[in-house]
């Protein structure tokens, strides 16, 4: 796929319009259609941010954009204790240009779903930093329940998560935030995935600083913040996208 129909293709996926994506990275709207269409080249600058902007950066490592989470997180809950770096700037600017946020960075109202949906598709959960995957079997509550007897900070999320918060459908893929990935495989017995697998499995992510702000205990079982877990099912595959509408209250077709 070459740049103009990767770009046109992931602006489709992201539910934007050439304008929107122009607002979002601040140029001309027929500058867009021009690069979709192979007019024009955009220079490599212009290239990245657009291509972050739509989650696919170029030179992509496999790595999710935290400061899209952090950026979202503090524009849903201005009490947690995220820190404004430049990257969490950037975003909160692209996000005023097409009126997701004020000029606070506070999300405007009406728009908080949207703003979760572009946040999870820009902080894929396949795509976390120092994330690493397990065998399947063991379910998500049986995880927490494991690193809950054991002592190790843990916060659920996906669509196990969205489960807690308003019961919708099963479990899909067990993910949980730890604050040590090796002790809670050991205290959960999980057993490592091999290298370029795929198919069903367990997920533990790091705790990154802003993932895991907001835990609550819900049925005895801790679990990330509403919105986080919105943002993370957004993020994630096959049907969390729909788990995270439900937990929205949007009505589904």
């Amino acid at each position: 796929m070459d740049l103009a129909e990767r770009i046109s293709t992931l602006r489709r996926v992201n539910g934007l319009s050439a304008r929107q994506l122009a607002a979002l990275v601040d140029v001309a709207p027929t500058t867009v259609t021009r690069i979709e269409s192979g007019v024009v080249s955009p220079s490599f600058d212009l290239a990245q941010e657009i291509l972050a902007v739509l989650g696919e950066p170029i030179g992509f490592t496999g790595v999710a954009d935290i400061a899209a989470i952090a950026a979202a997180r503090s524009a849903l809950d201005s009490s947690l204790a995220v820190t404004v770096t430049p990257e969490v700037e950037a975003w909160r600017l692209r996000w005023g240009r097409i009126g997701l946020v004020d000029e606070m960075g506070q999300v405007v109202a009406g728009k908080e779903a949207d703003l979760l949906f572009r946040a999870g598709r820009a902080a894929r959960l396949t795509r976390r930093p120092g994330a690493v995957d397990f065998k399947a079997g063991p379910s998500a509550y049986d995880v927490a329940e494991a690193l809950g007897k054991a002592g190790i900070e843990h916060a659920l999320t996906g669509d196990a998560g969205a489960n807690l918060y308003r019961s919708s459908a099963g479990e899909a893929w067990p993910v949980l935030y730890v604050e040590d990935a090796a002790r809670a495989a050991a205290a959960a017995s999980l057993v490592p995935k091999g290298p370029g697998s795929f198919g069903m499995r367990v997920t533990l992510i790091p705790f990154d600083g802003v993932s895991e702000l907001g835990r609550t205990v819900i049925n005895d079982i801790t679990v990330a913040a509403r919105d986080q877990v919105i943002l993370d099912a957004y993020g994630g595959i096959d049907r969390m996208a729909e788990q995270a509408d439900i937990l929205l209250g949007l009505e589904l077709e």
